[in-house]
């Protein structure tokens, strides 16, 4: 069950639009910065987050980890996002935020319930763990505007026969023992 993303508009351009704002609110340009010196193994206080990647090659001594995960050759990353740079013709922050967005659903209610419904029936996840941009508040809009749609598929509970997360599996529940 993947962490995934969401953005709801009233049209899919919409939620695309609403989508671009709250990544750039998201990863500011310091942050950009910070993000690019991590791969880099380099200070780039100097560098415009508006403008185009570094030239210089990352240093090939440092080593790019996040959380507890290394994340191999940096060079290997570097390349990586200068070729996405180039692709696309983005800046530091562009590239940083394109290379680093997780898995998100993007459009109207209906778009969003039909990617998500797709992404099940492709075996690619048994179900979501839904990651609000926002909160309090952020599964409002999921809640009041998609639910009802996977619901009308079939594809969403509208009622729970437990009332545990294993009855709701389908699994046996524990006996105890006292």
């Amino acid at each position: 069950m993947p962490g995934v993303t969401f953005v709801l508009g009233d049209s899919d351009a919409e939620a695309q639009e609403r989508a671009a704002g709250i990544r750039l609110q998201q990863v500011s340009p310091q942050n950009a910065l910070l993000a690019l010196e991590q791969i880099w193994g380099r200070d780039l206080p100097s560098y415009d987050p508006d403008g185009p990647l570094p030239e210089i090659d990352p240093d090939p001594g440092s080593s790019l980890v996040q959380g507890r995960v290394k994340h191999g050759d940096v060079l290997a990353v570097a390349a990586r996002r200068r070729a996405l740079s180039k692709e696309k013709g983005l800046s530091i922050r562009q590239t940083v935020i394109e290379a680093t967005g997780r898995q998100s659903f993007i459009g109207s209610p209906r778009t969003v319930a039909e990617q998500l419904i797709e992404f099940v029936a492709a075996d690619a996840a048994d179900g979501f763990i839904l990651v609000p941009h926002l909160t309090p508040g952020g599964l409002d809009d999921f809640v009041d505007r998609v639910v009802p749609l996977l619901q009308e598929r079939g594809v969403f509970r509208s009622e729970y026969t437990g009332l545990t997360l294993r009855s709701h599996l389908g699994l046996a529940e524990p006996v105890w023992k006292g």
